[in-house]
């Protein structure tokens, strides 16, 4: 069955099962940030996941499990250990079976600038839910340059040793 405004089919998901992954998935990005490892997160992804983010370079996307476990919550986050991602709104839609949240890129200790604002930056991230507790699809969206500018603070502060390699310059050479 489609829904009659948007021709997308519908999900056969109930609200609360789909409440109950969202339980689950924030619980399992508290322990990633606990442990700065956040490879933990493929788990919790279908074996064809979609996951993806658009980068000033191109899109950077990659598909399967275990190429997200290496890559999108692997290789990408090593160098974000002790950043936390809170979660803010989380909205679900069960009839397409899809959930969109906003949450903060927030450096180690939740440190403030100088004129006493929050060092983070806001981002979202869009879900389709694959059933069995996992997401079948995932894109981040955030502004790139406020992320970047973001973390040359972090840099310049000392909170990160280096500029990490960033996904647009591993697009490019992609």
């Amino acid at each position: 069955m489609k829904n009659e405004f948007t021709g997308v089919p519908m999900a056969n998901y109930t609200r609360d099962e789909i409440e109950e992954m969202m339980r689950r998935w924030i619980a399992v990005n508290d322990k990633a940030e606990q442990e700065g490892n956040w490879r933990h997160l493929a788990d919790f992804y279908t074996t064809d996941v979609i996951y993806g983010w658009d980068t000033p370079n191109g899109k950077y996307e990659f598909n399967g499990r275990e190429t997200v476990r290496e890559n999108c919550v692997g290789a990408a986050m090593d160098p974000y250990k002790g950043w936390t991602y809170p979660y803010d709104k989380i909205v679900i839609d069960e009839k397409r079976g899809e959930a969109f949240c906003t949450w903060w890129q927030t450096p180690p200790g939740a440190p403030n600038r100088e004129d006493g604002s929050a060092m983070k930056v806001i981002g979202a991230s869009w879900f389709r839910y694959g059933g069995d507790y996992q997401w079948s699809e995932q894109l981040d969206m955030y502004d790139y340059t406020n992320i970047t500018n973001l973390i040359l603070e972090c840099v310049d502060k000392g909170i990160l040793k280096s500029m990490p390699k960033m996904s647009s310059e591993q697009v490019k050479e992609g």
